[in-house]
Formats: structure tokens, C-alpha cells, sequence
């Protein structure tokens, strides 16, 4: 995949392994803000998990210029967390993260600039995102973002996903590629 510019002046591109380094360091800050926030905090990722992601051109860095500003994840299938509303024809938004220092407000816009364009680029029907169901202050804003929560899943165990996962509510939400 080649690198993708929008008029935000930011840029989206494809992570490699060479960035596994400041990959940790955002994964990392973005724990640091969870704990602050009191959210639930993710876990440390492990190398193996950040590379095979990495493999399969499913982990993408936004950039400024030469300065990562963030990273954020994509699946084109989530069974795991979806359950019985998995339809295939979603782009999944995991793990947007801010890199430590960025103060860029146009991350997001950026990675949602970004997944719309994939989105018509690959005739999917929208964009899925899925958060906490006790983290209300996220589920508003992606909502001011044109996302409609769609159900709420509890997973129990599931070893499909992370332990992480396990005995947590989600909320999901979506809104079309042209929305």
C-alpha cells in the first residue's frame, strides 16, 4: 500500500517493523491517558502481536511530515467482538492512538478521512467501531462523528481475543461509508 494524503496535510501509511519502537512508545502513552482518564486500560501489547498486524498491513501510522502524530488498526472481519451482527462488509477501527507530544486535533479526522476512502475503494457498506460500554465520553464523541451505537456485546470468554476482552461490555457503533 502506498501512502495516502488527504487535505488535512496529514498522512496515513502503512506501519513496518522498523517502526515497532515508537508503536510501543504511543501504545504506551495511550495507556498512560487511559489511567489518568480512570478507563480501563489496555494491555501491553506483545512484539509478536504488534508484527503480525504490522505483516498483514493492518496497523498504519498517521504522519505529519516526518513526525508520527498516531497509529490506529484495521480488521475487515470482527466475529470476535461483533458476534451476530459481523456482516464482512465493514472496515473495523481498533486502537486509535495519539503518539506522545502530538497535540494534532486532526488525528482522527485523518484515520476517518482515511477509512471512508478505503471503504468506497473497496465497496463496503461503512466503518465499525467498538469501545468500552462504560466509557460514555467516547461513545458521544464518535457519535458527534456521525456513528450510531448499533447493540452492546458482553464478551466472556472468547479465545479468539486478548484476556483483555474477556468479561467486558462493548458498545458498537457504525455509520456508513458515505455518512
Amino acid at each position: 500500500m502506498s501512502v495516502s494524503e488527504y487535505p488535512l496535510s496529514l498522512q496515513v501509511d502503512v506501519a513496518t517493523s522498523g517502526d515497532l519502537a515508537e508503536i510501543r512508545q504511543v501504545y504506551e502513552h495511550a495507556r498512560t491517558i487511559q489511567r489518568q482518564q480512570g478507563s480501563t486500560v489496555w494491555p501491553e501489547f506483545s512484539d509478536a502481536a504488534i508484527l503480525a498486524e504490522i505483516s498483514a498491513h493492518h496497523l498504519f501510522r498517521v504522519v505529519d511530515g516526518k513526525t508520527v502524530v498516531g497509529i490506529f488498526s484495521v480488521a475487515y472481519a470482527d466475529e470476535a467482538i461483533w458476534g451476530e451482527y459481523e456482516r464482512g462488509a465493514h472496515i473495523y477501527l481498533h486502537r486509535i492512538a495519539r503518539a506522545p507530544g502530538s497535540r494534532d486535533a486532526r488525528l482522527v479526522d485523518t484515520v476517518l478521512a482515511w477509512a471512508h476512502t478505503e471503504c468506497r475503494a473497496r465497496g463496503l457498506a461503512g466503518l465499525r467501531i467498538d469501545t468500552w460500554s462504560n466509557n460514555a465520553a467516547l461513545i458521544a464523541y464518535y457519535q458527534r462523528l456521525g456513528f450510531e451505537v448499533v447493540g452492546h456485546r458482553r464478551i466472556e470468554i472468547d479465545h479468539r481475543l486478548p484476556e483483555h476482552y474477556h468479561g467486558i461490555e462493548f458498545a458498537l457503533l457504525e455509520k456508513t461509508c458515505g455518512a
